[in-house]
């Protein structure tokens, strides 16, 4: 099971390895999103807004165990846990990680854990997650249904996905671009589009796929990107 590694952005094009000086051939780790302006996204991506795919789902239920895979800078896990939920949040960068718990800072009774696990690698018990988040984590990886595979069974029956990511080559003014050698083995490097989304999860097994991009109240990414937010049930 094979991925890439996280990588950091420096001049348009140039991708360098965070870490371990194993390159880019490590296993299921999400590298970052491809909008280099998220800070424009209007709060979409913290516990401030209602709209976030973080917030949506089972609010206000005490005890719900969340696992965020591909966590980055920890903004889904942090909104999730802002709602009281119980946050696990997995990324194989140590730098990202560090963005993540700086975030943390300051904001009491969050029950949220940040640690440094590739997906493939992360002590993910069977069933042992109401919920599994992916923000911006497919488009990075080299087999994306493994990974969705790897949550499908961390979830319990019954228990819930929600998927985030968008066709970012729409906005190519505001990508990251990565290093061809680097963008060859990521049948998604382009970006997903919804569709693209729906038949992953199905093939995997999950059921009742349900579209929630509705309840942005402004485009959370610069240059029009098409993104969406996908929830399923895993049986």
């Amino acid at each position: 099971m094979r991925a890439l590694r996280p990588a950091r952005r420096g001049r348009r094009g140039d991708r360098t390895p965070l870490s371990g000086g194993r390159g880019p051939d490590a296993r299921l780790v999400g590298l970052r999103p491809p909008i280099t302006a998220r800070q424009r996204s209007g709060g979409c991506w913290t516990g401030r807004a209602s709209s976030s795919p973080c917030t949506w789902s089972s609010r206000g239920e005490d005890g719900t165990r969340v696992v965020d895979l591909g966590t980055g800078t920890g903004a889904c896990a942090l909104a999730a846990a802002a709602l009281g939920h119980r946050v696990r949040a997995y990324d194989g960068s140590a730098g990202m990680l560090s963005v993540a718990r700086r975030g943390r800072r300051g904001r009491r009774g969050l029950t949220v854990r940040f640690v440094q696990f590739l997906i493939a690698e992360a002590p993910l018990e069977p069933a042992s997650a109401d919920i599994v988040t992916f923000r911006n984590v497919l488009w990075t990886l080299e087999r994306p249904a493994e990974a969705l595979e790897i949550a499908r069974r961390t979830l319990r029956p019954g228990g819930r996905i929600v998927v985030s990511d968008g066709l970012w080559s729409a906005a190519p003014e505001d990508r990251s671009d990565y290093a061809a050698e680097l963008a060859r083995r990521l049948p998604f490097h382009a970006g997903l589009t919804e569709d693209d989304a729906r038949e992953l999860l199905t093939e995997v097994g999950f059921t009742a796929v349900m579209a929630w991009q509705h309840l942005f109240q402004a485009p959370p990414y610069p240059g029009g990107v098409p993104v969406f937010v996908l929830s399923a049930i895993a049986s």
